[in-house]
């Protein structure tokens, strides 16, 4: 995740002149939020792409164990990793432009970005239970399901952080 302060030490000289402008910094400070959520965004979007990757492992290892009927459940956990990636590569960005017609209330948009830390730390616990779900002694049911269960808590979060940003839309 790119840090916003380091966008400072990369600014070429027009943008140093037009920092100079009263209210263009603030502007332009907005707008690196506005880059930041989005790389925020891609990077949980990856790691559950990356907790895919390890779903297919364990459903290759389960056919190899000759397991086949637990890769129902397993495609089950798959779409549901692949929509909240799809979801989340798709979201609003949690900021709006200082030219944008919608104003933020920075109080609101404060508990998107810590819902979004929550969001990014339980995407590394999930890659890290995909590990746990590849150990064989494991009982598949109860390893599916469980995995199941972290995967629907990430949507719920993810919905709150879709509800918390309509709540910035227009008339708000």
């Amino acid at each position: 995740m790119v840090d916003p302060a380091k966008h400072d030490d990369a600014r070429g000289i027009v943008e140093s002149i037009l920092r100079k402008i009263p209210g263009f910094r603030g502007y332009l400070e907005q707008e690196y939020r506005r880059e930041s959520d989005h790389l925020a965004r891609m990077w949980l979007a990856d790691r559950l792409d990356a907790c895919k990757a390890g779903v297919d492992r364990y459903q290759r290892n389960l056919l190899d164990a000759r397991k086949i009927d637990y890769l129902d459940d397993c495609e089950r956990v798959r779409t549901r990793l692949d929509t909240l990636a799809s979801r989340v590569r798709g979201a609003m960005r949690g900021y709006s432009g200082v030219f944008d017609f919608v104003r933020v209330n920075e109080e609101l948009l404060d508990q998107v970005y810590e819902l979004d830390l929550t969001l990014l730390d339980e995407a590394e616990c999930l890659l890290k239970a995909v590990d746990e779900l590849l150990v064989p002694e494991k009982d598949p049911p109860a390893a599916i399901a469980e995995f199941l269960k972290r995967v629907e808590a990430l949507h719920h979060q993810f919905d709150r952080r879709s509800e918390l940003l309509r709540g910035l839309g227009p008339g708000k």
